[in-house]
């Protein structure tokens, strides 16, 4: 596996104690960020997209959102070792480059996704419509051996959706608008972490999912001041760290940043920190962490 060295602006952690590393090690769990930003320009990041990598190997894989087609084959990922992936929801920067990851080679694994809406398709019918016989890229219909879950997001319980080996999946709706949306958790022999998503947060169940988890990842898009659509749909920085010291996390890394210059980020993150005094790491595309 091989990644570039993350920036010195991604190692400005705020009292932290997360290893982040030049590359994803050969033993061990490690989260790498393939795109740590939202929608929008969003400081030249890549759109939302992650690995999870078990022993060297690249075997879960949480949101494929715009420019994580050529970030995963930057770090030395292999479609045929995902036997997980888990979308969040429909939005084109959590899901636009599912087919350009698996093209040309296809591949066969477990897929999540949230159940549709009048707006937004059920995962079964986004996979049909997209790589089915008769979908967009039916070229890869022959190619692509899915086993498809879908999580209710009507139903505020957590769902056990994959395990294997010492690796445990579920996934709970959170509240994104009228956004049909999951936040996702892997349980490990020794760590845990959690994938928040895009969410307003304003469902305290989300607290009981992350409660106690030793990674919280969470998505910085909503400033403090933020009005109308963007705060129906994301959470300001201070609900964030609210929630994250509600839930007593062991460690918090900030992702789908969409802040647009320094400033706007340094003032988030200050808030956060107002509410949350444990670790925070300020997560920046290829970055890879040691769980």
């Amino acid at each position: 596996m091989k990644v570039a060295m993350p920036s010195l602006t991604a190692l400005l952690c705020l009292t932290c104690s997360t290893s982040t590393l030049a590359e994803c090690l050969e033993t061990g769990v490690q989260l790498q960020i393939l795109g740590s930003g939202g929608p929008g320009a969003s400081g030249g990041r890549a759109s939302s997209g992650y690995l999870l990598w078990v022993d060297g190997v690249s075997r879960i894989m949480v949101d494929a959102g715009s420019g994580t087609k050529d970030q995963f084959y930057r770090a030395g990922a292999n479609s045929d070792d995902i036997e997980f992936v888990g979308l969040s929801h429909l939005h084109p920067d959590h899901s636009a480059e599912l087919p350009a990851i698996f093209w040309p080679a296809g591949g066969s694994f477990n897929i999540s996704g949230p159940t549709g809406s009048d707006d937004f398709p059920s995962i079964e019918k986004f996979l049909e419509l997209l790589i089915g016989p008769n979908g967009a890229y039916s070229v890869l219909a022959p190619r692509m051996n899915l086993q498809v879950t879908t999580v209710d997001t009507s139903s505020r319980q957590s769902m056990k959706i994959w395990s294997a080996d010492n690796i445990l999946a579920s996934a709970t709706a959170v509240p994104h608008g009228e956004v049909p949306t999951l936040a996702y958790k892997f349980e490990f022999a020794q760590k845990s972490i959690v994938f928040a998503s895009d969410q307003n947060g304003s469902d305290p169940a989300f607290i009981d999912f992350a409660r106690g988890v030793d990674y919280l990842v969470i998505h910085l898009t909503g400033t403090e001041d933020a009005t109308g659509v963007i705060a129906q749909l994301h959470a300001k920085p201070s609900v964030w760290g609210d929630m994250a010291a509600s839930a007593e996390v062991g460690q918090v890394i900030v992702s789908h940043i969409s802040a647009t210059t320094t400033e706007m980020l340094d003032e988030s993150l200050a808030i956060i920190r107002q509410h949350y005094a444990g670790p925070l790491v300020i997560g920046e595309d290829m970055m890879c962490i040691e769980l």
